[in-house]
């Protein structure tokens, strides 16, 4: 190598892997769509129902070009001194994990949360392809635009949680690892929360590929289920787990054990099983109550150590 260039090279420091051009795809739609899972019910029924707000254009996107819809739900008492939850979606979309655990972190943590949709406002309800601009990078920059848009609502800058599952879960991983790009910002968050998530680095395809996971620049904590095929962790490299700061496994779950059946609410629906809808993969998604309780149990031990509610 030239020796002017790599003296060059070593003064720059490192290179981010990733030009965010090529992950920002447009934003096409304002307007929440109607839900594949229950026909002519539009998609913000599952907000409706928690008692959560509405969807609505207001997150700019990170290259400042459009607006990703959010349910954006402030504590009614104020949102100082109490955490915030930005809670991302899998690649089924906005369904109801995601809205379940966001109203258990208001009803149970006192946090305000936003539940951050990135493919309505793209044009899409669901993306099982995950290895293209949709992938783990263009999460990772939709988390970083909604951690700007809470601080801009004047929540407390020290305790701000991302928390996402399946693909949303690889979008934390990815939010909190080094990278030089990234690391500019993923100090705004106090800890990643990744649940049951796609765990594949390391493979191109095309320009597009699965980006490094880990190490991690702040607290990561993640949720692996021992019955899930839809992202076994045991087909990835297992540093992406042991580095986290927190790693449990529950060896008799599956993916989404969390599904809370929102179409059945008053029944008790622990062991219940269903098929995903993904094209790909017919996966099985049972509920399991006592790993909800116990994963849930873990968050707010963390939380509660991290942010006391003042």
């Amino acid at each position: 190598m030239n020796k002017l260039l790599l003296v060059l090279l070593l003064i720059a420091g490192p290179v981010s892997a990733f030009d965010p051009a090529d992950f920002s795809p447009p934003t096409t739609s304002r307007t929440t769509p109607q839900t594949f899972l229950i026909p002519g019910v539009d998609a913000s029924w599952y907000t409706t129902q928690r008692g959560l707000n509405d969807f609505l254009p207001q997150v700019t996107t990170f290259d400042g070009r459009g607006q990703l819809l959010a349910s954006w739900t402030p504590n009614k008492k104020g949102v100082k001194n109490r955490p915030t939850f930005i809670v991302l979606h899998g690649g089924h979309g906005i369904g109801g994990q995601e809205v379940s655990n966001a109203q258990w972190a208001r009803d149970e943590l006192g946090a305000n949360v936003l539940i951050l949709d990135s493919f309505w406002s793209r044009g899409r309800l669901e993306n099982w392809a995950t290895w293209n601009e949709f992938g783990a990078n263009m999460r990772a920059l939709d988390s970083i635009a909604a951690g700007k848009f809470v601080l801009s609502q004047g929540v407390d800058p020290t305790s701000i949680y991302l928390m996402g599952e399946s693909q949303g879960g690889w979008a934390v991983l990815r939010t909190m690892t080094d990278d030089p790009l990234l690391n500019q910002y993923n100090q705004m968050f106090r800890a990643g929360i990744s649940l049951y998530p796609v765990c594949t680095t390391g493979g191109r395809h095309g320009r597009y590929y699965a980006p490094a996971l880990g190490p991690y620049k702040n607290i990561v904590v993640v949720f692996t289920a021992g019955k899930d095929t839809a992202t076994p962790s045991s087909q990835c490299d297992s540093d992406i787990f042991t580095q986290a700061t927190f790693w449990r496994h529950y060896p008799e779950a599956t993916h989404a054990f969390d599904v809370p059946f929102l179409s059945r609410p008053n029944e008790d629906n622990d062991g219940r099983c269903i098929r995903s809808m993904n094209v790909y993969n017919r996966y099985a998604i049972c509920r399991d109550n006592a790993a909800t309780q116990d994963m849930r149990n873990a968050i707010k031990i963390m939380v509660n150590t991290l942010t006391p509610l003042r």
